[in-house]
């Protein structure tokens, strides 16, 4: 496989600046000037990478999803489910509380965009449909979008007030998938 092209990795890091940009300064902080110096670039290459900031959003979406896959394909974990749960909300040095944050700008964004909500529903369908898989068997369809809808739930929470939920998710989220599971086996 070939190396990616310059546009590739230029949008990309202007994403993750982005996403740096909207995690510390929230959905007003994010303007062309702030993502340009964040990014180390001139102001005109945001808009030579990126049409609108409605396509910034999308790839920031896609970027944030990406790094998420990499994330659960990297946890230690050997249950599948455990996995993903540690890549969503387990605290450590892998944790990224600037991309957290960027998930809730990108929900917030999405209520008054058409196209990114078209956008996160369907990664909301898909990560309903990750997790049925990752369950083995072991969740339901509505399982496993309680669990996504708690992943989101945190994420949003945790943005909002960060010094009362650290901690809180992960084992709150373990706690609650081995009820499913024991439920589900009775």
């Amino acid at each position: 496989m070939g190396r990616p092209s310059l546009r590739a990795v230029r949008r990309g890091q202007v994403a993750r600046a982005f996403a740096r940009v909207l995690g510390a300064h929230g959905r007003g902080g994010p303007t062309i000037g702030v993502i340009a110096a964040e990014a180390g670039i001139a102001p005109g290459l945001v808009h030579h990478y990126f049409a609108s900031k409605q396509e910034l959003y999308g790839v920031l979406l896609d970027e944030l999803r990406a790094e998420f896959r990499r994330r659960v394909a990297e946890a230690a974990d050997v249950d599948p489910l455990q996995a993903y749960v540690s890549a969503a909300l387990a605290l450590g040095e892998r944790s990224d509380v600037s991309a957290a944050r960027a998930w809730v700008g990108v929900f917030a964004e999405a209520l008054g965009d058409p196209v990114l909500f078209e956008k996160v529903r369907r990664a909301m369908d898909a990560e309903v449909a990750q997790v049925e898989r990752r369950g083995r068997g072991a969740l339901t369809a509505d399982d496993a979008s309680a669990v996504v809808a708690f992943v989101v739930g945190a994420l949003v929470f945790g943005a909002f007030a960060p010094r009362k939920t650290a901690g809180f998710a992960a084992p709150a989220l373990r706690r609650m998938l081995a009820g499913l599971r024991r439920a589900r086996a009775d």
